[in-house]
């Protein structure tokens, strides 16, 4: 994250910041007479130079004032919430004692928030008088560049604001990568979970059966994705990290981590493969919504620019794959891409997900069906619609295609819950498991939990 991504207000004089400053002194008073409050608390953001206000520095604002929420829930009077060009600003009146408010709660959290160094937070008594870190017996704080005390450093004018800005946006990506990183992770592991629990499945692992599956059960699929859960983090943190790289070095990583997630896995299952497919899959998903992530940011990433990414990783796999003998019916695709058995769908990107399942998904849940009943249903539409390599490996193409067609047929009815029970035990007795459209499936839960 550069400077201009952070710093892209409008420039305030000194003049400004200084009458600001005055009139806020005005409204504390104001508000402590009227509230008949113990202790006031005062927030702002304590950033150098001449912008104070950006989206991005709105975002660190709001992130403090949740923190400060959540800290002094219960105890506030009344709020008050400024946003001008000279920052935005908090004002709470609260119950509580002074020393409560700023030596327990307030001291530590600038202390120990990742970007609690750009929170400025004064307690003020009910005279309209503050309180400085010092009363609390808390230590200065310190330098962002240098280390040594911020106060020190300020009067001497060490640092220049350009400096100072920068480290601030270094401090600001890190920050704002790990919690996109976090979100990501958490809708990852999210759209295993319920691929997994949803129930009935034919010939797939589901809360009643195993399917066509005798080396791995429902358990088998909740130890693989508390196994898989840091990994999916840093599949989006490497497309973050990597933003300004060739696609063809970001795909070297994301291999990398995709091999150690694999590993993973295999550990926490005994050697069992319950999740390979997909973990490519989200590889290459997770790397292309950090990199959009990243060049967007502040603004939310566009599906179409992640997709178009995936489709730049995904040429990377199939360039690095050697051709298989009479690969005619895309196994070479396959194992490259972990889902789909068409070798141009997978140089392509997710078009399944977005032709298929997660409209299906859609349409079934503003139908009223329940995200279990939804999910079925869009997985019988991608078996209906795609043409998954699992089932041609394990009952042959011309069954396969069969199964396919009966599939197409009945997603285009409301079918009921024995229907589907009917279909998973014809798949087991006919060994059948398609794997890849349940990984289609995992990534349209996905999107539908990331978009909403």
């Amino acid at each position: 994250m550069k400077s201009t991504d952070v710093f892209s207000g409008p420039a305030v004089s000194m003049q400004q910041i200084l009458l600001r400053r005055e009139q806020r002194v005005l409204e504390q008073r104001a508000m402590l007479e009227e509230a008949g409050c113990s202790s006031l608390v005062s927030f702002t953001l304590n950033i150098p130079g001449p912008v104070k206000q950006s989206p991005a520095l709105q975002m660190v604002f709001d992130a403090g004032k949740k923190q400060l929420s959540l800290l002094l829930a219960g105890h506030i009077l009344k709020k008050r919430v400024t946003c001008a060009d000279t920052g935005s600003e908090l004002l709470l009146a609260l119950d509580l004692v002074l020393l409560a408010v700023g030596e327990d709660r307030l001291v530590q959290l600038e202390n120990s928030h990742p970007i609690g160094r750009l929170f400025d937070m004064d307690v003020l008594n009910r005279e309209g008088l503050p309180l400085s870190r010092t009363a609390f017996a808390a230590s200065r704080r310190r330098c962002l560049v240098c280390g040594q005390d911020a106060k020190l450093c300020a009067r001497s004018s060490a640092h220049s604001p350009e400096v100072l800005q920068s480290c601030i946006a270094s401090l600001l990506d890190g920050y704002f990568r790990d919690c996109a990183a976090d979100r990501f992770a958490s809708c990852a592991c999210r759209a295993l979970l319920y691929e997994v629990s949803v129930t009935p499945k034919p010939g797939l692992v589901d809360r009643s059966n195993s399917g066509s599956h005798s080396d791995m059960d429902f358990f088998s699929f909740l130890d693989s994705t508390s196994a898989l859960t840091p990994w999916l983090r840093e599949m989006f943190r490497t497309g973050w990290n990597h933003v300004h790289k060739e696609a063809a070095e970001m795909f070297s990583v994301l291999r990398l981590i995709g091999l150690q997630a694999e590993d993973a896995m295999l550990r926490a299952t005994n050697g069992v493969n319950t999740h390979k497919g997909i973990i490519f899959s989200l590889c290459v998903f997770g790397g292309a919504y950090g990199k959009v992530s990243a060049l967007s940011f502040p603004v939310q990433p566009a599906l179409s620019d992640i997709l178009s990414v995936c489709r730049t990783l995904g040429g990377c796999a199939l360039s690095e794959l050697p051709s298989l003998p009479g690969d005619t019916s895309g196994e070479r695709c396959y194992l490259a891409y972990g889902t789909e058995g068409i070798r141009g769908e997978a140089a392509r990107g997710f078009p399944s997900v977005m032709q298929i399942g997660l409209p299906a998904l859609r349409r079934a849940l503003q139908a009223g069906h329940s995200i279990n009943d939804a999910a079925a249903l869009a997985l019988l539409a991608l078996i209906g619609g795609v043409e998954d390599t699992n089932m041609i490996h394990r009952g042959g193409y011309e069954l396969a295609q069969m199964r396919r067609a009966e599939a197409n047929a009945l997603s285009a009815a409301d079918i009921s819950t024995d229907t589907l029970s009917a279909l998973d035990r014809q798949y087991i007795r006919e060994n059948l498991s398609p794997g890849g459209c349940a990984d289609l499936l995992t990534v349209s839960l996905l999107l539908l939990f990331l978009t909403g």
